[in-house]
């Protein structure tokens, strides 16, 4: 079993992070419930233009499963104890980029009053 996971790198505004997510992720949608991507986009204005790059990667062979959040869990763990982890024992299959502008505030009831 080979599970596929992504390293992904957003940046907006002089701002870089970098975080694992299970899959390979196509829009911001895809990131939603993460907390690195939680945390990054909670800290820029709304409206603001994010850039995102994808580096997928699987782990092992043969069949290919998305990886689980706890999975992607022992991928940073593993990232973190070895900074060549990804480059040495995992096989880049591809990357890509998109992105997105975070989200203007949803209107609210205080807007009612």
């Amino acid at each position: 079993m080979a599970i596929q996971f992504s390293n992904m790198t957003l940046s907006a505004n002089g701002k870089m992070k970098d975080f694992l997510v299970c899959g390979e992720p196509a829009d911001s949608e895809d990131l939603e419930g993460w907390t690195a991507y939680e945390d990054f986009v909670s800290q820029l204005p709304d409206g603001t233009d994010v850039h995102a790059d994808v580096d997928t990667y699987l782990y092992g062979g043969e069949e290919i499963v998305e990886a689980t959040p706890e999975e992607v869990a022992y991928m940073t763990m593993r990232c973190a104890r070895d900074y060549r982890f990804l480059s040495e024992h995992c096989h880049n299959i591809g990357s890509s980029e998109f992105d997105f502008q975070t989200d203007s505030p949803a209107f609210g009831f205080q807007n009612l009053i």
